[in-house]
């Protein structure tokens, strides 16, 4: 009678497991054929991190571009050179001959997530330099899932060689968070419905903490933050450190273009214009640079809104015009 019982159990268990085994599978095809014919935002980033980044010996940093690697992302091709920045091969030996050296370090927008590498705002600048004859090189420094704390030290360990004039700290309002790597297991790095999955349970969180995204922001730059207080300190370092080598550093604070009309983050733009001010640097706003536009229309994606191309051009362009002061 108990070997009997056994035999249904193990029967039915098995069952179980292999009809879960064929639901992943199916589901698992699905979404890889759906990602092949419209690209998904979450499963895009995923490829991101997978195929051009690894993990950085620095904690501080926490994770880099893999050098000279390139693959295909939200249908544009990203091509990563040999100092680790998105864009074509540099030759350090060469650099000395440009009057003026740019670096643009920040997050996924300033890398360009979605655009043409020769639409990115880096080479709107470079452009904009070479038709009034000027003698710029601009490198693109962006990474995605980067903070201030991982850009300002990225930028002093592995990219210092480049002696660069100008050091343009391009400043997303999600940028005084806490970063942390995310925690992997054999779903999340090798399959779709994996990554699925852990996005769709942690999107859950902000509604179980009945968190709207405007005061999520607030919890970011109160105070007693913890990452408002190390951004503080990373920018004073930062500051430091291009003083001492006379870089011409400024920050440019990009706005959230989810909700542009009506603006309700200006309360972070006051508290960087603050921050800039108490640390020296030069500022400038991009915000004014959107009025009156349309956010969907500069919106990557419906789903994804990283700015596109012609988002690109307005930062390029307001960016630009301020270098020339």
């Amino acid at each position: 009678m108990q070997s009997s019982k056994l035999k249904i159990f193990t029967s039915n268990f098995l069952t179980i497991i292999l009809a879960l085994i064929f639901i992943f599978t199916i589901c698992e095809g699905v979404l890889r054929l759906r990602n092949f014919i419209i690209p998904n935002y979450d499963i895009e980033m995923w490829k991101y991190s997978k195929i051009l980044k690894e993990k950085s010996d620095n904690n501080k940093i926490g994770h880099i571009h893999k050098k000279n690697k390139s693959t295909t992302l939200q249908g544009v091709k990203i091509k990563i050179n040999n100092i680790g920045q998105r864009g074509k091969e540099i030759d350090i030996k060469k650099i000395d001959g440009y009057n003026r050296r740019i670096l643009i370090i920040g997050g996924s927008v300033t890398l360009g997530w979605g655009v043409e590498e020769d639409k990115t705002l880096s080479n709107i600048i470079k452009k904009l330099s070479m038709k009034d004859n000027n003698n710029w090189i601009v490198f693109n420094g962006g990474i995605g899932n980067y903070n201030t704390q991982r850009y300002v030290n990225n930028y002093i360990e592995n990219w210092q060689n480049l002696k660069i004039t100008d050091l343009i700290i391009q400043f997303f309002v999600n940028d005084t968070e806490i970063l942390k790597d995310n925690k992997v297991n054999f779903f999340t790095i090798h399959t779709h419905t994996g990554v699925m999955i852990w996005k769709f349970v942690n999107s859950l969180k902000p509604y179980l903490q009945s968190e709207n995204i405007v005061n999520y922001y607030k919890k970011l730059y109160e105070d007693n933050f913890e990452g408002l207080k190390i951004t503080k300190m990373e920018l004073k370092k930062l500051k430091e450190h291009c003083d001492i080598n006379k870089i011409n550093c400024m920050i440019v604070l990009t706005p959230d273009i989810h909700k542009l009309n009506p603006y309700k983050l200006s309360f972070i733009n006051k508290k960087i214009k603050t921050i800039a001010s108490d640390l020296e640097f030069k500022y400038y706003d991009l915000l004014p640079s959107f009025k009156n536009i349309d956010e969907k229309k500069i919106w990557n994606k419906y789903n994804d809104p990283h700015p596109n191309e012609i988002g690109h051009r307005i930062m390029g362009e307001a960016i630009y015009g301020f270098l020339k002061k």
